[in-house]
This record gives structure tokens, C-alpha cells and sequence, in this order.
């Protein structure tokens, strides 16, 4: 992954899409305090601004460090620097204490995952008791599609139409529910929208 350019395009003319899903997850989950995890945080884009709205601290969580140095810098730039923190890891093995974390996020990375039932079980495995998740993936609605689009036009950049509408390959068309309940969970709920696949545990 070009780490400069993926930076350069998700604080700028892609904003929009994280501060969409945000909004989604405050409301959806109603956390606005306590400790929050970012996996496949890359630069720290959606868990930045879920902090913007909220109390919530938050820990940007990815195998690549060279992403997680972005995610650093993005927090002094936002004057969060109080409010977040980098973790280097990999997701099927999470170097954390169970049950540490109150709120946990992910967009985008679950379809890279190797093995998803393991990764999800970590996530799990790490969530408090009246904790909840929201990790998935989604390309925003069309609204937030178009909004994309003229933000890139206006920067005089090249619009690829089929890559805007892909999600990531076949990664989210896994049986999650089936993934889910091989490692024992049950609560959770699945959901499939206009805007994405998203799944939320809880305890």
C-alpha cells in the first residue's frame, strides 16, 4: 500500500466517508466514553474522528507501523495527542489484557484478515462487559459517494467510477454469522445496508 498517497487521499477528499461512519457508530452504539480500539487503523482516520464527537479514548490499532506513524502525527495535528495512542499487532493474536476495551471499531480491514473466526474471537476475547463493537466495511451512501466525487473533481483528479463502487473483493461476503458462532458467540447482530456490512458484539 502506498501509505503517503492512501493519507493524502483519506484526510482530504475522502474525510467525508469517515466522519460518516463516525456519526453512524455513535449512534448506533452509544459509546461517548472510555477506551476504544481501532483495528486496521491505518492512519487513524475513522477512529480521529470519532473522537472529534465524542470522550471516547482511543487506541489506533495495525501491523504496518509505518501507517500507525500517520496515525501519530494525525493526533498532534488534531490536538488529541492526550486522547489516542498507537499499538503495533496483528489482529489474530491482539497484545491486550481480556476484556480492556469498551468500544471497539474497524473499517475495511476485515476482508484481509487470514483467518476471520480467529480475528473476531480476539475481538471478543478483549471486549469489556457492557462493551460493544461496530467493525465492517462500507463504501458511505450515495450521498457521501457523490460528496466524494466532487471533492476529487475539484482537486482535478482522475475518478474511477468501478473502484469507487467495489467493496473489498469477496472478503465481506463471507459467512460471518456461521464464523461467529463456530467460536461460540452469540451476541451479535449482523448488519447489511445500503452502506455497508457491519457487526456488532457485545457483552
Amino acid at each position: 500500500m502506498d501509505v503517503e498517497h492512501y493519507d493524502q487521499q483519506s484526510r482530504t477528499v475522502k474525510k467525508p466517508l469517515y466522519t460518516y461512519y463516525a456519526q453512524k457508530i455513535k449512534d448506533q452504539t452509544r459509546m461517548i466514553e472510555g477506551k476504544c480500539l481501532d483495528v486496521g487503523a491505518c492512519g487513524g482516520y475513522l477512529g480521529l474522528e470519532l473522537a472529534k464527537m465524542t470522550n471516547l479514548h482511543v487506541t489506533f490499532f495495525d501491523l504496518n507501523a509505518e501507517a500507525l506513524e500517520k496515525a501519530a502525527l494525525h493526533l498532534v495535528e488534531d490536538g488529541l495527542e492526550e486522547r489516542g495512542a498507537t499499538l503495533v499487532g496483528d489482529v489474530h493474536a491482539i497484545p491486550l489484557e481480556d476484556e480492556t476495551m469498551d468500544l471497539i471499531i474497524s473499517r475495511g480491514s476485515m476482508p484481509f484478515w487470514e483467518d476471520p473466526a480467529l480475528a473476531l474471537q480476539e475481538i471478543y476475547r478483549i471486549l469489556k462487559k457492557g462493551g460493544t463493537t461496530f467493525v465492517g466495511g462500507g463504501k458511505g451512501t450515495p450521498e457521501i459517494k457523490a460528496q466524494i466525487i466532487e471533492n476529487m473533481l475539484a482537486e482535478g483528479q482522475e475518478v474511477d467510477l468501478e473502484a469507487m463502487d467495489k467493496m473489498h473483493g469477496d472478503g465481506m461476503k463471507r459467512d460471518y454469522d456461521a464464523l461467529l458462532k463456530s467460536k461460540g458467540i452469540e451476541n451479535f447482530v449482523i448488519h447489511r445496508a445500503q452502506d455497508g456490512i457491519w457487526i456488532q458484539m457485545w457483552k
